[in-house]
């Protein structure tokens, strides 16, 4: 009987993250279709632009997330009973969380040195705040029943249609604003397929103000939240600093066009992210039933994830490094040349980001997430820092090897609060 139920949890493991690789290898390719459509037809400095959009309020994504996604897995893995109230009142706060950012940081962005072109573009931007808030309540469902074959037709039905708006903007050379704005409205039909399914498997989409629901969500998804924020301050925060610090004379660009020098190649890197994400999607909720079922379970089923994952991360890095010259030629063509050596600097490092994941959902999955701010903070500082000094001296090639030297200090930080963590947990069961 184990034997049965531990072939079908692996069963289920490996087919949702099947699922969401092959929903990620179609919006990939509505990514790279869309990239070669301005990157060919409107040019390097309309793709700076372009990134300078997406960028800026991706930024806030992950502080409308806030890791609620992981404290409501979490109770609803053990008690799905729960589930009409708890998504009704992540949802409520996320629709708050989101309007509120977006005042803010459009109010923010009149600060930046930008044109009025670029200033609206990324205002209209951030209402992708609260379609990726919206998205990511409806994966809460889908994370909790395996059922990420339904997440993954939404994500596609999204893409496509900003596919079809970005090839009608380009024929009617309507601009890269138009284009940013095919996203919002991709996002709203993203949402609006994924809450069908959410709704046939049993939960309403409804709004709810419980006290005690809100209280328990902030408290403790404060320290994964504040992570998050960290970790996209690592993540997205360079690209930004690349668009408003004085850049050296000896590579002649501007800040726009070495914005998008570094941001295709790093859309490649961000790409490559994709598997150990998609798998620890479906490994956490098994990481949260085998810390019931003791030290030993949790402990082997946790190596596995890092051999997997090691393996995968190697594989990705060489194979990356190899391809990169055809990878961007394809992409970016004979504009975008610099961006070799950017692509190669990232993915030499990229193996240190498939190790961290799991580390990471085993701190939360033994309930220490206190320590992961500490961690993301350390290094968003760090990384900070250095970029700010670098960039002035050496551009985007700076930001690059920062990237993974920052990775690296995460690991070493997060390999000791986890020994730590497992420790503390397992010494008072």
């Amino acid at each position: 009987m184990f034997s049965i139920t531990k072939s079908v949890t692996a069963r289920k493991i490996a087919s949702n993250t099947i699922y969401q690789i092959v929903g990620k290898a179609i919006t990939m390719s509505v990514t790279i279709a869309i990239t070669v459509l301005i990157t060919r037809f409107l040019g390097r400095s309309a793709y700076g632009q372009f990134s300078l959009m997406q960028s800026f309020p991706a930024l806030f994504f992950i502080i409308a997330d806030f890791g609620f996604n992981a404290v409501a897995t979490r109770v609803l893995t053990q008690d799905f009973s729960k589930a009409n109230k708890y998504f009704a009142n992540v949802l409520a706060i996320r629709l708050l969380m989101s309007l509120v950012l977006i005042t803010v940081s459009g109010m923010a962005l009149l600060l930046f040195p930008y044109s009025e072109y670029l200033r609206i573009g990324i205002q209209v931007g951030l209402l992708m705040i609260l379609t990726q808030a919206l998205f990511a309540t409806t994966n809460i469902i889908f994370q909790v029943k395996l059922r990420y074959d339904l997440s993954t037709i939404g994500l596609v039905a999204g893409s496509l249609a900003t596919l079809v708006f970005a090839l009608i903007a380009v024929n009617q050379n309507w601009g890269v604003f138009w284009i940013n704005f095919g996203y919002v409205l991709a996002g709203l039909v993203t949402f609006f397929v994924n809450a069908t399914f959410v709704k046939r498997l049993g939960v309403k989409i409804s709004l709810s103000f419980d006290a005690d629901v809100w209280k328990y969500l902030f408290v403790q998804a404060l320290p994964l939240g504040l992570m998050f924020v960290f970790s996209q301050i690592n993540f997205k925060a360079d690209s930004i600093l690349l668009s408003v610090l004085p850049l050296p004379q000896k590579f002649n660009l501007s800040n726009t066009d070495s914005v998008a020098l570094y941001s295709l190649p790093y859309k490649i890197f961000e790409v490559s992210l994709v598997l150990p994400t998609f798998f620890m999607n479906s490994m956490y909720p098994v990481f949260v039933r085998h810390m019931s079922a003791g030290s030993k379970k949790l402990k082997q089923t946790f190596y596995k994830s890092m051999l997997v994952l090691f393996g995968g991360g190697l594989i990705v890095g060489l194979a990356g490094y190899v391809l990169a010259p055809i990878i961007i030629k394809l992409l970016g063509g004979s504009e975008f040349e610099a961006s070799v050596s950017v692509l190669r600097i990232l993915l030499g490092g990229v193996f240190l980001f498939y190790l961290t994941q799991p580390i990471s959902w085993l701190i939360v999955t033994l309930k220490k997430q206190v320590y992961l701010p500490i961690v993301y903070f350390i290094s968003a500082a760090f990384n900070l820092l250095l970029n700010t000094i670098l960039i002035p001296k050496y551009s985007f090639y700076a930001s690059a090897y920062l990237t993974w030297v920052s990775e690296i200090l995460i690991l070493i930080l997060l390999a000791f609060f986890a020994v730590k963590a497992y420790k503390t947990f397992y010494a008072k069961a």
